[in-house]
């Protein structure tokens, strides 16, 4: 006879069994049979996986790889994966616990401790063999990383925990413990499933199985029609809107951004903080420079202004195209007006009649894997030119140089040069700035990111402007106002600021926290405790990372705990020697005791891990000055200008220096040049008028 307490605890079981079963994609299928069957061709379906015969794509038959720094061999051992792997006279051997993407290349995740999965260096390259494919590569490039460098498959960077974990599992927790520095990460399904974007899909499932009604998440949908342009009017949507909450629900994993919880879930602009149009991450015209995948993108586009959403062009569940070639471009935008060599100027069906290669021009990232911008801007090799950013003629014109391609755009549309871009924007007068920061017809983002550029003077001399911003429709805007506030007079923006931490959107609540700590305007108030846990839990979630202890060194200077901040910083460059925020903030604290030769040498060390960062290089300069050590501050300053020459306040000051040591020639030259670059810029005008 069963035992009656014994069997309520199988019942019990039963039933909790059955509800988080419910969250399963096979249980959706019952009345989402084909969205289901499309997503189990997605990469989305594949973006981690348990290792195993049906998910690693790789040779383990005992294929290997070397160079001169590394030597891997991949077999089978028992049922296992297994790496052996050879560098700086070290031998071990490692058991993949889980494969990681599946197209156009595969990695494989190690255990190393402490709770810790790392991406291994040595990734299979998944394309076909007529593509180059079917073959073990390395990631990284020989001489880059080393055994105990940050960027090492080791080291923090490579860690799947902080790095990849919230995008490529449904459900996340990270769960690390900041004392012990190890993780106890969890996750409700091991790859991006259901849960990933319809939150409630689990309850919506145990709804339907009652006759009940119940939403499956936040609504996602893409509605009404686009009306085809025709002629100078431009595509027009009809109908009812599509969702305002898809983009930030799709932008949470597709894009650079910052996660201020440790929360299952969440869109960008609330739980996530994107990224701005910052250097070194986009090129000052704004196109994609670093690693930031596609949502600070999109968001600069008409496209995005207009109310087009993802799946406008991208089957939600599949991840495919809607179309083929121009014809996804022509469901909107009228091919007898675009899709002709009146406007393309290229044979047509050649690779120069295809909008994505002059309007979303490709960027490689891990040697292989190939991605669109998403700005959809139009070429502007001029500008190309002037920001450093590829200019688009050059993919498949190789043979010409920048003249070509400018006089060749020139020729074909004469007035395209007239127009202001965003690259031109950045350099505008105050003015013409605040024009374009109010204007809610411009993208938030950049807008955003323009706010944050001048936020000082505007907070000084134009707190009116931001006091309007606080209220905008836009989070984005919201959370950049609340930051600019910081660099106003206490006494005007305490009362501004108090506001913020009650804002709906927890980033914008983060930065108006911060805001007033660092204006020194504690409160007395439950609003301000809920805001502080929030903010002290953000902090704890980040400190795994450099970036992270930054933030919590700025905390702790704000409350005047100096020794204490030093200290953090001193950890975060232990875990990654060249992180140049961590440097700079030390820099800044020793520059304030008149360390100023410490300050050097920190600065020094950092540049043996990072020898090519141009802000680091340029404070040397500054320092250097005030050292009264003037040629090792002129040749600092030379070099900061010449490796950013889009960076327009370092060649400034470069040219200021040469004038102040009485090199009056060679600051005209430099302030020339200069002013090819960047003619709107006031501050360099005056500096030439000047010499």
């Amino acid at each position: 006879m069963i035992n009656p307490v014994r069997r309520l605890l199988v019942l019990l079981f039963l039933a909790l069994a059955s509800v988080l079963v419910i969250a399963e994609p096979a249980d959706c299928a019952g009345c989402h049979a084909v969205e289901v069957r499309e997503w189990r061709q997605s990469q989305h379906a594949g973006a981690m996986a348990p290792a195993g015969p049906d998910t690693v794509s790789g040779d383990f038959t005992g294929a290997t790889y070397g160079d001169n720094e590394i030597r891997a061999r991949f077999s089978r051992e028992d049922g296992a994966y297994v790496i052996s792997a050879t560098e700086a006279g070290n031998t071990q051997e490692w058991t993949v616990r889980y494969t990681f993407g599946v197209y156009p290349l595969q990695q494989y995740l190690i255990g190393i401790g402490d709770g810790r999965l790392q991406a291994f260096n040595i990734a299979w390259d998944s394309r076909g063999a007529s593509e180059g494919g079917q073959r073990w590569f390395r990631l990284d490039e020989p001489g880059q990383n080393h055994p105990g460098d940050a960027m090492h498959w080791t080291g923090i960077y490579q860690n799947w925990n902080n790095q990849c974990a919230d995008c490529h599992s449904t459900g996340l927790e990270r769960n690390y413990d900041v004392q012990s520095d190890t993780y106890d990460t969890t996750w409700d399904h091991v790859a991006v499933s259901c849960l990933a974007c319809h939150e409630t899909a689990a309850e919506h499932a145990e709804a339907r199985r009652q006759d009940k009604a119940h939403s499956a998440g936040v609504d996602l949908a893409a509605m009404g029609a686009w009306l085809v342009s025709e002629g100078n009017r431009p595509p027009r949507h009809r109908g009812d809107s599509s969702s305002d909450a898809q983009v930030p629900t799709c932008g949470r994993c597709h894009s650079l951004r910052t996660s201020l919880a440790d929360t299952k879930g969440g869109q960008v602009h609330d739980q996530f903080s994107l990224s701005r149009l910052e250097l070194p991450l986009y090129y000052s015209d704004g196109r994609v420079r670093e690693e930031v995948f596609v949502l600070g993108s999109f968001e600069q586009s008409k496209m995005f202004q207009a109310g087009v959403v993802c799946s406008d062009c991208h089957n939600p569940h599949s991840g495919k195209l809607k179309a083929e070639g121009n014809a996804v471009c022509a469901q909107c935008h009228n091919a007898g007006d675009f899709d002709t060599q009146e406007h393309h100027h290229h044979p047509e069906g050649s690779e120069g009649a295809e909008c994505v290669n002059c309007h979303m021009p490709e960027s490689t990232f891990m040697k292989i894997d190939d991605r669109r911008e998403h700005s959809f801007m139009v070429p502007r090799p001029d500008v190309s030119r002037d920001s450093g950013s590829p200019d688009v003629c050059f993919a498949c014109h190789t043979d010409r140089d920048r003249q070509w391609s400018v006089n060749t755009v020139d020729d074909w549309f004469p007035e395209l040069y007239e127009k202001a871009t965003w690259h031109h924007i950045q350099q505008q007068d105050m003015a013409d700035l605040v024009g374009y920061v109010t204007d809610a017809g411009k993208p938030a983002l950049r807008r955003a990111t323009l706010m944050e550029q001048r936020g000082e003077v505007l907070a000084r001399n134009r707190l009116t402007v931001v006091e309007n911003l606080l209220h905008s429709d836009h989070a984005v805007m919201r959370e950049s106002a609340y930051r600019v506030l910081r660099h106003g007079a206490k006494d005007q923006v305490r009362a501004l600021a108090q506001a913020g931490i009650e804002d709906p959107a927890l980033a914008v609540r983060i930065a108006a926290f911060e805001t007033l700590v660092r204006l020194g305007q504690a409160l007395d108030s439950s609003a301000w405790e809920n805001a502080r846990e929030e903010y002290e839990h953000f902090l704890d979630v980040q400190s795994d990372l450099p970036s992270g202890l930054v933030l919590k060194a700025r905390y702790l200077l704000a409350t005047d705990r100096v020794y204490r901040a030093e200290q953090v910083l001193a950890k975060a460059l232990e875990k990654d020697r060249g992180y140049v925020p961590a440097a700079i903030q030390l820099t800044d604290i020793l520059r304030s005791g008149d360390r100023n030769r410490e300050a050097i040498r920190l600065i020094n060390a950092t540049l043996e891990a990072s020898p090519d960062e141009a802000r680091l290089i340029h404070l040397r300069g500054l320092i250097n000055l005030k050292l009264k050590d003037y040629p090792a501050a002129l040749e600092s300053l030379k070099k900061a200008a010449e490796l950013e020459p889009g960076q327009w306040l370092f060649g400034y000051r470069y040219a200021v220096a040469l004038y102040q040591l009485g090199e009056k020639e060679k600051a005209r030259d430099v302030t020339g040049a200069l002013l090819d670059r960047f003619p709107d810029n006031r501050r360099i005008r005056a500096l030439m008028s000047h010499l």
